[in-house]
């Protein structure tokens, strides 16, 4: 028989396991949220449509205080088989956006990636040094993991899907919703007002545009991320060490004073059927200093087409699906506070490194339930947001500077022992990585 549970005043008809992921996140939106009293708006109009925002309009969709007086003006999200953007939803991430949503993990992956939750999925992540010997050819350390112990775990830690079509399929889940969608960009703060849908609408902002509803614009960023990425085919003869079934595997590379970091986890995408890994590296550089962006993406991928042969993998059609990337890092310190009648909320939630950390998904997963919760209680979403990524950002941070400041000691102890040089903040944040249940 189903159960019924709440969070924060809003019933879920779930059972079993799900029901106890849907409590998980419960407990942890309530950390960050305060009942103030009423709503102090009557509608709200959304600026972007990534994940953040969804899950922020599908919640507020589906309250009594709010229900068909949510809209969202952005362009359709084009769906094509380059991996852009993240691409690993944390088990985490997924109960949030199941929480927004009302549905199951298993509805949810499903819609993904048109498989059952099973495939696409790990349960244990790995990691050891990535190296060339003498003849050129990769070679990997003692491996060691560093979630999910020596057998797994049962709690789904990480699902591989195409960004895109995990936005998309957030929308196909809200169909019935009753948000209002104007495909149209968002360009200016009375657009948006001329779409609400009551008196006195909350204006969010969720784009790429930190000035469209007349924030200041921040300052140059200190640092970028360089990433590649794509998504992978097994060979015939199979994986091979220290690649293993519905695990995740961390190959660091020490380069130059700095450490690539690469993921290679299960993946699962309707327009690359016979995909069913991904990897990404990813390298953190200070704006200021004399790196040379096409020459290292050039490093970059070649490292990656190296550590997935030697892995036993070959790229599914690198020319339509490889994507390459140069991204401002954005700002560990809290940011301004939102002007009255709007909500910043992209800059509210996004801390750091994200691509760096597998943090960007679930930061915008949290960040939109959270808001939305904080919204309908009368509650700072400024505050509320902030809060619940505190932990998320010192994660990122603590990882920049290992990856950074301090490899020579980091390429040591990894030798030694993976689960000493990865304990913290790796392992011990598996509750922050996992699905609740």
């Amino acid at each position: 028989m189903a159960l019924q549970q709440t969070l924060n005043g809003h019933a879920f008809a779930f059972q079993g396991i799900d029901l106890e992921r849907t409590r998980a996140a419960s407990k942890n939106v309530a950390q960050y949220t305060q009942r103030r009293g009423a709503p102090q708006h009557d509608s709200v109009v959304i600026a972007g449509n990534g994940i953040g925002a969804l899950c922020f309009a599908a919640r507020l969709a589906r309250s009594e205080e709010f229900a068909g007086r949510v809209t969202i003006v952005a362009p359709p999200v084009e769906e094509s088989r380059r991996l852009i953007n993240g691409v690993s939803l944390r088990g985490r991430a997924a109960d949030y956006i199941c929480a927004a949503l009302g549905v199951t993990h298993e509805q949810l992956v499903a819609q993904m990636t048109g498989h059952a939750a099973g495939r696409p999925v790990c349960h244990r992540q790995t990691s050891s040094m990535a190296y060339k010997d003498r003849s050129g050819a990769w070679r990997f350390s003692r491996l060691g993991a560093w979630q999910g112990g020596k057998n797994g775990s049962e709690r789904p830690i990480v699902y591989g899907a195409r960004n895109t079509r995990t936005i998309n399929a957030i929308w196909e889940l809200m169909t019935d919703f009753g948000v209002d969608y104007i495909p149209e960009k968002a360009v200016a703060p009375d657009q948006l007002r001329d779409h609400a849908k009551g008196k006195n609408p909350l204006l969010v902002n969720v784009t790429r545009v930190p000035t469209l509803l007349g924030a200041d614009a921040p300052g140059k960023p200190k640092r970028k991320v360089i990433a590649v990425q794509a998504p992978l085919v097994v060979r015939p003869t199979g994986l091979r060490y220290p690649a293993e079934s519905a695990t995740a595997y961390a190959p660091l590379i020490r380069r130059d004073g700095i450490i690539d970091v690469g993921y290679v986890t299960p993946f699962a995408d309707p327009l690359s059927p016979r995909s069913t890994w991904y990897m990404i590296l990813a390298r953190v550089v200070d704006s200021n200093s004399d790196y040379n962006k096409e020459e290292e993406l050039d490093i970059m991928t070649d490292e990656l087409f190296g550590i997935t042969d030697a892995l036993g993998f070959e790229i599914d059609d690198p020319d339509e699906t490889l994507a390459k990337a140069c991204v401002p890092g954005a700002s560990y310190r809290k940011p301004p506070r939102s002007a009255p009648g709007t909500l910043e909320l992209k800059r509210a939630y996004y801390g750091g490194h994200p691509a760096y950390y597998a943090d960007g998904m679930i930061s915008a997963a949290m960040g939109g339930l959270v808001a939305a919760e904080a919204v309908l209680n009368g509650d700072d979403p400024d505050e509320a947001v902030w809060r619940a990524g505190r932990v998320l950002r010192w994660h990122n941070y603590i990882w920049w500077l290992e990856t950074t400041k301090i490899t020579p000691a980091v390429d040591v102890l990894m030798r030694l022992n993976v689960n000493v040089a990865m304990a913290y903040p790796h392992s011990w944040a598996f509750p922050l990585w996992a699905a609740g249940a």
